[in-house]
């Protein structure tokens, strides 16, 4: 029985030997791509200049809620109870906008940054897998998601990867230069 079981674990490790002899192995760095293609760099600036009008109106609210507490600060002695009240929740209601329109700009900026990146990476993998199968390779992993910790640089295709994307999106790299 013993002698069965290790003769069979010998002939899988050998038919497990062959085939990996055959696998062809191929990595891409998705990260890199998006930091290289064309056009990225109008995604780019469309973002920051996104970002630059909300810091904008968020620096322009913070400031005038500091202005509100200052002159709440120096008024509150001389203020009728009424008052000071009525001042103390105008400056709340502010507080409230503000911390609530800064969450809005924050979500509005992740989910367009991510809907972007979503696009970008959709289209690399349609790439990484034509060049895959032209090339015959068995497997293709994303070397900065899928856990790759070393591989030979003669089997990353994140040139390629890119030089493909650049050519297949000739339209949109002119946009935002």
């Amino acid at each position: 029985m013993f002698k069965r079981f290790v003769a069979l674990f010998f002939v899988c490790f050998v038919l497990a030997g062959d085939a990996l002899a055959e696998v062809k192995v191929a990595v891409v760095d998705f990260q890199r791509a998006l930091n290289e293609v064309k056009e990225a760099d109008g995604v780019r600036k469309k973002l920051e200049g996104m970002y630059g009008e909300r810091k904008t109106a968020i620096e322009k609210m913070q400031k005038s809620l500091e202005a509100q507490r200052a002159e709440l600060e120096k008024q509150s002695a001389i203020l009728s109870d009424s008052a000071r009240k009525q001042k103390e929740e105008e400056f709340m209601r502010g507080q409230m906008e503000f911390q609530q329109t800064y969450g809005r700009y924050e979500s509005e900026m992740q989910s367009a940054y991510y809907s972007a990146m979503e696009q970008f990476i959709e289209k690399m993998r349609k790439i990484a897998v034509a060049i895959g199968q032209e090339r015959g390779y068995t497997l293709v992993l994303e070397a900065t998601e899928g856990g790759v910790v070393y591989y030979q640089p003669s089997i990353d295709v994140t040139d390629e990867l890119i030089k493909r994307y650049n050519a297949a999106n000739p339209a949109t790299t002119t946009t935002g230069k």
